[in-house]
């Protein structure tokens, strides 16, 4: 079964267990099917956040970029500067030019269609797509786990091409200006505990008896994010699907060389560290050359997006070279994104996925 969820209530899973109605967190954004749903009636504004905020990045100019799903690429207060409904990250290139992604937006019932997940060009305030990243997964589906397209994770190489992580394709790819895409790596479904989701809905519960009763299950990988280390080799951080386990999001080292890579197998992408995150939703190379880790949430994006409570994301450092994690920040609520500043300070989204409180912060280090 694909996976169905980056930000969105996992529709067949709760029917699977509880027969429950979809529910969404947010009054302003119905996420469901790892798609964004824009409210019926709800006008785009160019001030102030929409709603759902993803990715981060910084401009050649020190400007903070946002990428906000429900309006399009913003700046740190919420103006939006560029409209593109469904971006979920962006890439500099220069000044006035950027890559860009959009993920699955809503098709009827939630369904799986292509909406116009793909690969974009911005220059001069106007956007160009380059790539039908979608067409791409149904022609090829390179997990064998059926059609599923959500991009959500992005890294430039540069004004030639760009990196994307498909997180409902679960693979890695390298799209070129001309809109070529190449297969870099393929991610595994791992076995997984249960036990944070039996912890998380009050185990034992009738209404989530199969839960309850099975103490391990198949999870996807849900590539959420990508960034290219100051060794040049690509980093790839895990949300990990359904059952939202904890403490068991990978973050996997890919060389630049590789091509249709099965992680875990091939020596052209292994694990970096196996597991000891939970829900990881982005990374950043800090200017000290540590790996920063945001998590979504302690409890999991299942906590947070299905029963609306989490206790907030943490931000960690990583030393790659011995693999020392130092804590940086935690009980950040709705943390999605992070980058760091052309000053050497960290940013961060927080309540992203609410429009009320949605706002871009600096971290104290």
């Amino acid at each position: 079964m694909k996976n169905l969820s980056i930000f969105g209530v996992l529709t067949l899973s709760l029917l699977l267990l509880t027969a429950c109605s979809k529910e969404s967190i947010t009054p302003e954004a119905i996420l469901e099917h790892g798609a964004i749903t824009a409210k019926a009636g709800k006008k785009m504004s160019s001030e102030g956040f929409i709603t759902p905020l993803f990715g981060l990045a910084t401009a050649p100019n020190g400007d903070i970029l946002v990428a906000d799903g429900g309006a399009g690429i913003a700046n740190a207060t919420g103006t939006t500067n560029i409209p593109l409904l469904g971006v979920t990250d962006v890439a500099p290139i220069g000044t006035g030019s950027m890559w860009a992604i959009t993920g699955a937006i809503g098709g009827p019932d939630g369904a799986v269609i292509n909406t116009g997940q793909g690969l974009h060009r911005v220059s001069n305030g106007n956007s160009k797509l380059i790539a039908d990243l979608f067409a791409f997964e149904e022609a090829h589906d390179p997990d064998g786990a059926g059609v599923d397209s959500n991009p959500f994770g992005l890294a430039s190489l540069g004004g030639n091409a760009a990196l994307v992580t498909d997180a409902g394709g679960n693979d890695l790819l390298q799209v070129d200006r001309q809109g070529n895409i190449k297969l870099l790596a393929i991610f595994p479904d791992e076995v997984v505990s249960t036990a944070n989701l039996q912890a998380l809905v009050g185990c034992p519960n009738p209404d989530f008896a199969f839960i309850c009763d099975t103490p391990q299950l198949p999870a996807q990988a849900v590539p959420t994010t990508v960034v290219v280390g100051p060794d040049g080799y690509y980093y790839v951080g895990e949300l990990k699907g359904f059952p939202a386990p904890a403490d068991a999001s990978n973050i996997w080292r890919i060389s630049p060389n590789a091509s249709g890579a099965a992680c875990g197998t091939s020596a052209d992408c292994m694990k970096l560290l196996d597991g000891g995150f939970t829900s990881i939703i982005d990374l950043a190379f800090g200017p000290d050359g540590k790996l920063y880790v945001a998590e979504l949430d302690e409890q999991s994006w299942f906590a947070v997006e299905v029963l609306g409570t989490g206790v907030g994301g943490t931000i960690s450092a990583i030393d790659i070279e011995t693999l020392n994690i130092e804590e940086v920040a935690t009980g950040i609520m709705g943390l999605t994104g992070i980058t760091f500043g052309k000053d050497g300070s960290l940013w961060a989204t927080t309540h992203s996925l609410n429009p009320s409180l949605a706002e871009v912060i600096k971290i104290a280090m």
